[in-house]
């Protein structure tokens, strides 16, 4: 099982959280609270048991091309930063910087793109593949 932990602007931090919860945190952004964090914090091998002090380092999880990723923290996530024009850019990583992509959603997020952006945040912290087909991602430029 993989975990998530979702950080808000002020660095305030949920383990685990609910969907509805996802989706609340990413109502209350605004121009001065801009952005969430989600990522995958720990994963567990096969038989669902997970031991965070085991010496021979974080687990790996697979992509959807059966490759293998690192789950160390700041690796694997997904992120909402609300623009000045009421657009939002959410970013996806998943693994080193040639798997970091984004995708931008046209304003106003205070109304139907909060639901678009919601949608794909909530997929990717459930780990189906909707979200991967929900925006029309790219890779992030400059890298």
């Amino acid at each position: 099982m993989t975990r998530i932990r979702a950080t808000a602007w002020n660095g305030d931090t949920w383990d685990d959280p609910a969907e509805d919860t996802l989706y609340d945190l990413l109502s209350e952004l605004n121009l001065v609270h801009r952005f969430l964090v989600v990522e995958r914090i720990e994963s567990t091998d096969p038989s669902g048991s997970s031991d965070p002090s085991d010496p021979s380092g974080p687990s790996a999880v697979s992509d959807p091309s059966g490759s293998s990723l690192s789950s160390d923290p700041g690796q694997h996530y997904i992120q909402v930063y609300l623009e000045d024009d009421g657009s939002c850019l959410v970013e996806y990583r998943e693994g080193g910087p040639h798997a970091h992509f984004q995708a931008r959603v046209p304003a106003p997020f205070a109304f139907h793109g909060h639901d678009i952006a919601a949608g794909a945040v909530k997929s990717w912290a459930r780990d189906d593949d909707h979200w991967r087909t929900a925006l029309p991602w790219a890779p992030l430029d400059g890298l």
